[in-house]
């Protein structure tokens, strides 16, 4: 059976042929492969690998963001598209060297001695693995972009997460079962390994799918006219704004909330992904489809908003954590299942729908440069904070209702407050893509939830 057929809302009827229907299905099918190593190589098992091989905050933080920065490779790959239109040999050279370079990373305790090789080492492939992935970024969404109907772009990528999020349970369950049960690095062998390889398969399912061809275009190309133009005009300014101030405030604490679960509150593999990784994707997979026809019908921009507060709200939960315990940690990502999913859509929908046709391929790689930039910084500085924080308020010794009030928890408390500042500050002046006001789609929205109420009434 297609995949279109599983869902009620079927994006078939929006598709003119059928070559263009298979690569949309190879879209969504791909992804559920490749998850198996997003599991691996974005939670619990990277951080836990990080640590095991020696590095501290500072340098976790570090990690975190080289291979961030190596997006920066992003402008060259959007120059290497419209010079070329290679748009699927890009592709497929950009997500070999990226899955490669991970199932190394496997390897790494095993080819190297000490903390220092074996750090550097773990640098160097993933930024490697990130260089690759620069490529795969700007080819996989310029043919998104062009294949995806926008009538249903929403519901589309929301299906797409859906099925990445089920085989996350799936993947999360065994990733703790294995490094619970497995001491030392082998555990850690065994997940990068298998994560490689589902991840190389992922990219060799489109070897045999004509990409939509796009035509070698050498003036498209021109950076100092394409970023005066984002930061001129009013509609691509404000989107751009708001997410390297988001990604930034977001990131500062982000990579660290694993991190504290395993080195503050000790909590097994398993527990960490089961009541976090686990958790968020079963309550994004009942919720997601939903987001979906709502982006659809109101636009991202006030979609995000209630995304952002609540995911927000969420992060308060972590001021009350306790060493043992895993309650923060599951209240953290149940709201996050909930509200979270919409942010990594409304993301993805507004990339298609803020950036117009022409230049497409070089905006995306400045969009996804300048996050990046904001996104190292924060890992760096965040890593940098909790560094020198750790001495002072472990001599402070505080206590917060009746909990340690300790350093993670300084900056967690400080992103909390930013959060909310950056949204009300900076999202109300995106343009929604239904031509409408945060207040005028409210009100909408309440109204359409009236009449729903009166016809089941």
């Amino acid at each position: 059976m297609s995949i279109h057929n599983l869902y009620h809302r079927s994006y078939k009827s929006y598709v003119r042929d059928n070559e263009t229907l298979e690569l949309l299905n190879i879209i969504i099918l791909s992804v559920a492969v490749g998850t198996f190593l997003f599991a691996a190589m974005g939670g619990a098992a990277f951080a836990g690998l990080a640590s095991a091989l020696g590095a501290g905050e500072f340098a976790f933080g570090l990690i975190s963001a080289l291979p961030v920065l190596a997006s920066l490779l992003q402008i060259l790959a959007s120059y290497l598209v419209e010079k070329t239109g290679k748009l699927k040999v890009m592709f497929l050279a950009g997500g070999v060297v990226q899955r490669v370079a991970w199932f190394t990373v496997a390897f790494i305790p095993y080819v190297f001695t000490g903390t220092s090789p074996r750090v550097l080492a773990l640098i160097v492939l993933v930024t490697l693995a990130a260089m690759g992935g620069s490529f795969v970024g700007i080819t996989h969404m310029t043919l998104m972009a062009a294949v995806v109907p926008g009538e249903v772009r929403g519901r589309y990528i929301t299906i797409r997460q859906r099925i990445s999020i089920f085989v996350s349970l799936f993947a999360g369950l065994c990733i703790a079962f294995i490094l619970d049960r497995i001491p030392g690095f082998l555990g850690f062998t065994i997940v990068f390994a298998f994560g490689g390889i589902a991840g190389l398969i992922d990219i060799l399912m489109y070897a045999k799918y004509r990409f939509p061809e796009k035509k070698p275009n050498n003036t498209a190309f021109n950076l100092a006219k394409n970023i005066k133009i984002i930061f001129t005009a009013v509609r691509t300014k404000n989107y751009f704004i708001f997410w390297i101030v988001w990604g930034f405030i977001v990131n500062l604490s982000a990579p660290f909330f694993m991190k504290y679960a395993m080195a503050v509150l000790e909590l097994s593999f398993l527990s960490i992904i089961f009541f976090g990784q686990v958790t968020a994707n079963m309550i994004a997979l009942f919720i997601f489809s939903r987001w979906g026809v709502l982006i659809d019908r109101y636009g991202s921009v006030a979609i995000m908003f209630i995304s952002a507060m609540m995911s927000t709200v969420g992060v308060s939960v972590w001021i009350f954590a306790e060493p043992g315990v895993v309650l923060s940690l599951f209240l953290f990502n149940f709201i996050g299942g909930l509200f979270w999913c919409a942010n990594d859509a409304c993301m993805v929908n507004m990339q298609l729908s803020h950036v117009p046709e022409i230049g497409r391929p070089v905006t995306l790689a400045i969009y996804a440069v300048a996050t990046s930039v904001a996104t190292a910084a924060a890992f760096i500085t965040g890593g940098a904070v909790l560094e020198v924080l750790s001495p002072i308020m472990a001599n402070l010794n505080l206590t917060v209702f009746g909990t340690p009030f300790d350093h993670y928890k300084v900056l967690f408390a400080f992103t909390f407050f930013l959060r909310f500042v950056v949204v009300i500050i900076f999202l109300p002046r995106v343009w929604n893509e239904k031509g409408l006001t945060l207040r005028e789609t409210y009100a909408l929205m309440f109204t359409n939830f009236k009449k729903k109420i009166r016809r089941r009434v």
